[in-house]
């Protein structure tokens, strides 16, 4: 992909993730709580799907723990009328920010250790901050797997 495309979809899909909005799941999982809400009894939703109470009661203790599956959370959303929407969404809904903040820590990373080298001739850099910032604009702009080459995180 060309950098040029890889902008366009950095861009679209953080313009799709600023629409987004979701609430934080609630306790019980949203399984139970809209079934309660419908007063729609386990029964209903076994009949459904052609399995005891008792599984689906354990279906949605595992909503609410978190160890359902997919698949399985998906065939009850259906049982009860709904759909299921799965989305991974950046914690600042943006990719380019993911970018830039690990861009500044492999630009800090790289300085650093260029200093340690230069300091021991006396030849340390003087503006550190400056070649920071030129370094994580490189990074970002010039996006590539070595940005994500493990080095200490």
């Amino acid at each position: 992909m060309t950098k040029r495309l890889k902008q366009i979809q950095l861009q679209n899909l953080d313009n799709h993730f600023k629409k987004m909005c979701f609430e934080t799941k609630p306790k019980n999982g949203w399984i139970k709580t809209i079934r309660q809400a419908l007063s729609m009894p386990l029964a209903f939703v076994a009949n459904k799907l052609n399995i005891s109470e008792q599984s689906v009661n354990q279906l949605e203790n595992n909503e609410a723990f978190e160890t359902i599956s997919l698949k399985s959370l998906r065939r009850l959303a259906e049982a009860i009328d709904c759909e299921l929407h799965y989305a991974i969404i950046p914690r600042e809904r943006s990719l380019q920010k993911i970018i830039k903040k690990r861009a500044e820590f492999k630009a800090r990373l790289i300085i650093k250790e260029v200093n340690k080298t230069m300091e021991l001739e006396d030849q340390k850099i003087e503006n550190s901050e400056n070649s920071v910032k030129l370094l994580t604009k490189d990074f970002a702009e010039n996006l590539n797997k070595n940005l994500w080459r493990n080095d200490e995180n």
